[in-house]
């Protein structure tokens, strides 16, 4: 063997290593222990009759293992949630990839309707808060009434108020798999719209002609996603965004029907 053979071999040797304690670590942290320490997290809860039990903190976990490995506790937990945030962005970006790629003319259509100075900005985004807004207030009133006829109608039978139950969730649920999928669009061709705003800056313009369309939508679908981990100001952002979202659709649907120019 070369030098470098057995330079790669090492190398190959200690990142194994490292990452056979890491995972040893984070198994050790969440066995089960004697009683006087805390109860560990679970993987899986469905026991209603109690709350979910809070998660091991750093020092509680380093009880649990052996004096050397006591140092990687605090780095297992960083890289768990690194990679939790990595998964998520993940998710993300194949989800508007998948948009891109599925349902192009649509994004295409929405990312057309979105275009235009501030003022038009502002009409969609106002347009999104009012869909937003009649959506939420017609899901629950649906459920009010909808809840109200099976407890009234359906009082004495031991079969009809959970079938009519069961009949509303599905409903419910095909209703909500289209407006995630009208919201998808949306949401790929706010990700392109503000990629695109990002390229037209001085600093960026070069560059404009060079990227693609599908990387300028992923870029700003991944500084989206970078907004809603900031605590003060995720869930605002978050909101904005789904706004933003629906209003182009409904944006894009109007101006095909010609009701709006």
């Amino acid at each position: 063997m070369t030098r470098r053979d057995i330079v790669i071999v090492l190398g190959t040797l200690v990142v194994a290593v490292g990452l056979s304690a890491i995972l040893f670590v984070g198994a050790t942290a969440m066995s089960p222990s004697s009683a006087r320490e805390p109860v560990a997290r679970p993987r899986v809860f469905f026991d209603q009759r109690g709350s979910l039990p809070p998660g091991l903190t750093v020092v509680d976990a380093q009880r649990r293992v052996a004096g050397p490995l006591q140092a990687i506790v605090p780095l297992q937990r960083g890289i768990s949630d690194t990679a939790r945030d990595a998964a998520g962005l993940f998710l993300v970006l194949l989800l508007t990839a998948s948009t891109l790629v599925l349902a192009n003319d649509q994004v295409v259509a929405v990312y057309r309707a979105s275009l235009g100075n501030w003022r038009s900005q502002a009409r969609v985004l106002a347009a999104g808060l009012v869909v937003l807004g009649l959506a939420i207030s017609t899901a629950a009133l649906g459920w009010v009434v909808f809840l109200n006829f099976v407890t009234g109608a359906l009082p004495d039978s031991p079969f009809g108020a959970p079938a009519a139950l069961q009949v509303g969730l599905t409903a419910f649920a095909v209703l909500c798999v289209f407006a995630l999928l009208a919201l998808l669009v949306g949401f790929a061709a706010t990700s392109w719209r503000l990629g695109d705003a990002l390229l037209r800056t001085r600093a960026l313009s070069r560059f404009q002609s060079q990227i693609p369309a599908p990387v300028v939508a992923l870029a700003g679908a991944t500084i989206l996603f970078i907004l809603w981990q900031i605590p003060a100001l995720g869930a605002i952002a978050l909101a904005v965004v789904v706004a933003y979202a629906l209003g182009a659709v409904v944006t894009a649907r109007l101006i095909k029907e010609g009701v709006t120019t």
